[in-house]
C-alpha cells in the first residue's frame, strides 16, 4: 500500500462507522451477526472486525512488526473494514498462525458476484484508486490456497443490493466508492448493474499444509 493508498484508507476507516448502516440494511446485518454467532458459539476467538483492530494490524503490516496477539485461538473473525483494506492471501495467512489445529476462520469479505463487464471494471478501477476486489470464486481459491478448507454448508455469496443504491445516491461518508462508480458510467457501463455482496465462510484450518506459528 503506498502513500496515496494509505490515505484513501485512513479516510475510509474514519467514514466506516458512519457508513455501516447505509452500506448494510438491517436485515443485512442481523444476518452477518447470526451466521457469525453460529460460527463462534462456545469457542475461544479472536476478533479482527473492529476500526481499531484494522488499524492494529495494518499498522504492523506496513511496519513488519508483529500483530501482538501471542497464542492460539479456536476461531478467527476476520470482517469489517480490514477485510477491504488488506489483500486477502496475506491476512489469511495472519490468521492461521493464531489458529489451534482444526482451527476455524469465520469471515465476511466484500467482493463480486461474477465477472460480469460491470463487476470486472469495478474490480479494475478500484485496484487502481482504492484497493483491489475479488469475485468470490477467487476468494474460495485464496482460503483453500491458504490452508484452509471451507464448510461449503456454511459457505455463500450474498447479494447486497443496497449498496450500489447508495453510493449512487451519494450519501456514504467515504467517497471512494463513488469515484469508481464514475468510472464505471465514464465507460459507458451502469453501476447498477456492478454485482456487489459478500462472501460469508466458514473454513478449517488444513495443518498438513502448514504448522504452527506466530506473528
Amino acid at each position: 500500500m503506498n502513500l496515496s493508498s494509505l490515505s484513501v484508507a485512513t479516510e475510509f476507516l474514519q467514514r466506516y462507522a458512519h457508513d455501516v448502516r447505509l452500506r448494510w440494511t438491517t436485515e443485512n446485518l442481523e444476518a452477518q451477526q447470526a451466521f457469525v454467532t453460529s460460527g463462534i458459539a462456545g469457542l475461544d476467538w479472536l476478533d479482527w472486525s473492529s476500526e481499531a483492530v484494522a488499524l492494529q494490524i495494518l499498522q504492523a503490516h506496513l511496519t513488519s512488526t508483529e500483530l501482538g496477539f501471542t497464542r492460539h485461538y479456536e476461531a478467527v473473525l476476520m470482517a469489517g473494514p480490514l477485510v477491504e483494506l488488506m489483500e486477502p492471501p496475506v491476512l489469511l495467512q495472519h490468521a492461521h498462525r493464531h489458529l489451534e489445529t482444526k482451527g476455524r476462520v469465520i469471515g465476511i469479505i466484500p467482493c463480486l458476484r461474477d465477472n460480469s463487464p460491470e463487476s470486472s471494471l469495478f474490480c479494475e478501477v478500484a485496484s487502481e484508486i482504492l484497493w483491489p476486489y475479488y469475485t468470490a470464486e477467487e476468494l474460495l481459491e485464496m482460503i483453500a490456497e491458504t490452508g484452509l478448507i471451507p464448510n461449503r454448508e456454511q459457505t455463500q455469496f450474498v447479494p447486497i443490493l443496497e449498496f450500489n443504491r447508495t453510493v449512487l445516491n451519494d450519501a456514504l461518508g467515504f467517497k471512494g466508492f463513488r469515484r469508481v462508480f464514475d468510472q464505471i458510467e465514464e465507460q459507458g457501463y451502469d453501476p447498477i448493474e456492478v454485482g456487489w455482496g459478500e462472501l460469508r465462510f466458514e473454513a478449517t484450518l488444513d495443518r498438513t499444509k502448514f504448522g504452527n506459528g506466530t506473528g
